[in-house]
This record gives structure tokens, sequence and C-alpha cells, in this order.
């Protein structure tokens, strides 16, 4: 079964579904799910926007829990709250933790402001320094999501993330991701668009060429109508690539059967 990784339920400030319209909507596309909640240390527009009772999330999640839907959270990791990060990994019996860069040099990548005076190489370099450096010293994490996050926001219009823009910094935080055998995320939430697609598949095959073999698949839904979107194009992708689609139960992988 395939499975979508990563969406966003009720403990998530910033979503418009719930859980129990996450398991129907997930039924209905006839696809497993893991909910992997926002937790966000020290977020720089709002610090506690992303901070929620743990234990509640855990006890709600858990009479849900089947071989079906799984829990997992999502930890948005900077530079200065790597300490913070590691105990939340380790706070709950979660199946999936997924690691990811919603901010770079304590700047919501978000906004608009964190890109003025930047050209967009210098922006994709920041992005890249703080990916490396949290996944250099925060390893309690399963898989490391949107590599393309930034360019939702940016304000570079008709741009893209392109290995050229940063070659050496690309494949350093590939072969670190390779070293610790993480997965790396296939984000489907810009899959609509070809231009995207082509310049996630030259990422993507740099990460096989290093020696990267396995991704995971999220929609990073938000709204019910998108879980398990663009599943098949995901699929494709991972394919074209030389990747194998994984999901993890009980934080153990688990290789996705199509």
């Amino acid at each position: 079964m395939i499975f979508d990784t990563h969406m966003h339920c009720d403990f998530s400030t910033d979503s418009s579904m719930t859980l129990e319209e996450a398991i129907a909507a997930a039924e209905k596309e006839n696809v497993g799910m893991i909910v992997t909640e926002h937790w966000d240390y020290d977020y720089p527009t709002n610090p506690s926007e992303f901070i929620f009772d743990l234990n509640a999330y855990y006890d709600k999640m858990s009479k849900f829990r089947s071989d079906r839907v799984l829990i997992g959270i999502e930890i948005g990791m900077q530079v200065h709250t790597l300490e913070l990060d590691k105990n939340v990994a380790a706070s709950q019996k979660f199946d999936y933790v997924l690691g990811s860069i919603h901010c770079a040099k304590r700047k919501d990548l978000y906004e608009e402001y964190c890109y003025e005076g930047l050209t967009r190489q210098e922006a994709v370099r920041a992005f890249l320094e703080d990916s490396i450096y949290c996944i250099s010293n925060q390893k309690d994490y399963d898989a490391f999501a949107h590599i393309d996050y930034l360019t939702r926001y940016w304000i570079y219009k008709g741009e893209y993330l392109y290995y050229a823009d940063a070659p050496e910094l690309f494949d350093e935080l590939f072969k670190v991701l390779i070293a610790d055998n993480k997965a790396i995320e296939i984000n489907t939430r810009r899959l609509d668009d070809q231009k995207a697609i082509d310049a996630l598949v030259v990422l993507y095959k740099r990460f096989q060429e290093l020696g990267g073999k396995y991704c995971t698949l999220g929609s990073d839904a938000h709204y019910a109508e998108h879980v398990g979107r663009r599943m098949d194009v995901a699929l494709a992708i991972a394919k074209e690539c030389g990747l194998t689609p994984v999901y993890f139960k009980n934080r153990q992988m688990q290789i996705v059967e199509v």
C-alpha cells in the first residue's frame, strides 16, 4: 500500500482538516497515512504557534492508530533549537519523525521579507547551510522533508530550485543523509508544475548517484481534498530516479508495496 507520510490535522494551527476528515480522505484515496503535526520551537513570527501538548496529541492519535493510520511528527529544525528538538522526537512512541527546515538564519521562509536583499542563489545557500548544520547535529529523524520548501514562498517569480545554484552544498546535504541512512521526501505539493518536476528530478537523481536509496511520498496536506494528492506522479519520479519508496512504522523503515 502507498502511504501518504506528510499531513497536518487538529494540532497544526495552519491546518483546515480534522483527524477524522483526514482518515476518511485517505480511505477514499485508498492510501495509508501518517499524521505529522507541526512542531517548531521558537518560530520567528510567533514563537509558540507550532507548539502543542504532545501527550494530548499522542493520546488522541493512539485511539485511531492502525496498520493504515500511523503517528508521526514534523520537527521544524533550526540551528539554535537542536537540543530541544532531540527531546521532542524521544518524547512519545512515534512511528515516524520527519525533519524539516521552515526557517533559515532565524527568518521565516514563509515570509517575503526574509528574501529581501538576497539573490536567489544566496537564499538557496542560506537554506542549505542551515539544513546541513541541522541534519549533521540532530540525528533523531527518519526522512528529510520538502527540499523545495522555500520556492513556495520566495519572491523570485518564475524561478525554480536548481542543482547548479549550489552543487557543493546539495552534495554535502545528500552525503549526510546517505551516511545516516535517511530517506528524502518527494513532496507532492508542487508536482502539478512540470518545470518544478524537472528541477526536482535533477536533485533526486543526484541523491541517488551519491548513494541515496530511499524516498518517502508526502502530500503535505492541510486540507482533506489534498490527502494522497499526486501520489502517482511521485511514484513515477521515484522510479525515474531509482529510489525505493518507503514509510515508517515504530520508527522502522517499511518498503512500499505497489
